[in-house]
């Protein structure tokens, strides 16, 4: 009989431990899905910003310390942290090539 309750116990504990866990991992998932959206939507955004910026850097024919330190900040979030594809960098070192060809930046 000691031996049947200790089973049942195993069966009944392991049951509440799976329950548990799975309920753990549904709300994690759940919850990478929001983030994601919202990493996504963030992530298209930014890029967006950086090109139009870097567009008008680019037309104006020059930027400044200022204009291209917080540009790279702004890449180092899509990019680094948002997790971007890389479609900016080329962006990056015409800006930065641009910084250098205008005088230190200076218009």
């Amino acid at each position: 009989m000691d031996g049947f309750i200790t089973i049942l116990c195993a069966l009944i504990g392991s049951g509440a431990a799976t329950a548990l866990v799975t309920g753990i991992v549904g709300k994690r998932t759940e919850r990478r899905r929001t983030e994601t959206g919202e990493s996504q939507g963030m992530r298209w955004l930014l890029q967006d910003r950086l090109e139009q910026q870097a567009l008008k850097y680019l037309r104006r024919g020059a930027i400044t310390y200022e204009e291209l330190r917080n540009w790279n900040r702004g890449h180092h979030i899509y990019h680094d942290l948002l997790g971007g594809n890389g479609d900016l960098n080329g962006l990056k070192e015409e800006l930065t090539r641009l910084f250098y060809d205008t005088k230190e930046g200076k218009p």
